[in-house]
């Protein structure tokens, strides 16, 4: 009977130990936490492990568009970033890496589905899209999913939050290293009399920012995402973890005269929930046709212009 403890002992630590691990397993134990906790302000080059969800989306090896990780098999991006004359193995998402390029630090997944917001009447509207890979991601310290905003929860908002990517920046080049900026929130209202000033003496013209869209953008400092930025996270540290707000989505002239607009993710959270939850009932891949606009910065860059 001596030997029975220690084998008693061992299997209570055992349990503990799986219990352990599966709550670490745990979207929302995982979710917004960054092991990274450094700080690098305005515009500049991000740090690895600072935004972990950070995905960046490529055909053929070439950087079209921003995303985010926001479970182990799926990522939010802008639904203007995936074309429909495309199938979705064409499609692949780097992670782990601030390095637009490949690099031995960075993972690659392939995209197995596709699925954008059916209900788009233009370019401007419903402009967010799911992409499911074809395996499940390893979670590390430096690729981990940001949270989403809760749709039943009030949550108090701070009054900037960053955009990342590797966008266009202000010297009119791709850098190959992500880059991070703090960006003011600005309010429906005055995005709307910036965007559409006229409205003000017009109240029956149709509105430019709706209510599935949301501003941000710091215009005396020229702080905001452009071109190529597309699809990136508008994250924000709230309640003690980085809550994903807003997907990147258009806008003119980058940092000069408007802020740049954002897909309200909360105003979609049912829908993502949804397309997760029924993901074993979709049959095939799920796109819809989406259109471009040359006036505005969202739309897609063949690969051969992504990087000039």
């Amino acid at each position: 009977m001596g030997p029975a403890v220690p084998v008693v002992l061992l299997l209570l630590l055992l349990g503990s130990c799986q219990y352990s691990f599966a709550k670490k397993k745990n979207l929302q134990s995982v979710c917004g936490r960054p092991v990274y906790h450094g700080r690098i302000v305005g515009g500049q080059a991000a740090a690895l492990g600072r935004w972990p969800w950070q995905v960046s989306l490529q055909v053929d090896q070439t950087h079209i568009c921003g995303g985010s990780l926001i479970s182990d098999r799926w990522v939010l991006t802008a639904a203007h970033c995936v074309k429909t004359t495309l199938y979705a193995l064409f499609y692949t998402v780097w992670l782990g890496s601030t390095d637009v390029n490949y690099s031995s630090k960075g993972k690659e997944y392939y995209v197995s589905r596709i699925v954008i917001y059916p209900k788009r009447d233009g370019l401007l509207d419903g402009d967010i899209a799911l992409l499911r890979l074809s395996s499940q991601v390893t979670f590390t310290d430096v690729i981990l999913p940001i949270c989403l905003p809760n749709a039943s929860k009030q949550h108090t908002l701070p009054a900037s939050c960053w955009v990342t990517g590797w966008g266009q920046n202000k010297e009119g080049q791709y850098p190959s290293t992500l880059q991070e900026v703090e960006v003011p929130l600005v309010t429906r209202e005055a995005c709307e009399k910036l965007y559409n000033p006229i409205g003000t003496f017009i109240p029956e013209l149709e509105r430019v920012i709706k209510e599935d869209a949301l501003c941000a953008g710091d215009i005396r400092d020229e702080k905001d995402s452009c071109k190529g930025d597309s699809g990136g996270p508008l994250s924000c540290h709230t309640d003690g973890v980085w809550t994903q707000i807003g997907v990147v989505s258009w806008g003119l002239e980058c940092g000069k005269n408007l802020p740049g607009v954002y897909a309200n993710v909360t105003y979609y959270q049912k829908w993502i929930k949804t397309i997760i939850s029924r993901a074993g009932g979709l049959g095939g891949d799920c796109t819809y046709v989406t259109s471009c606009s040359y006036f505005l910065w969202p739309s897609w860059d063949p690969p051969e212009l992504a990087l000039t």
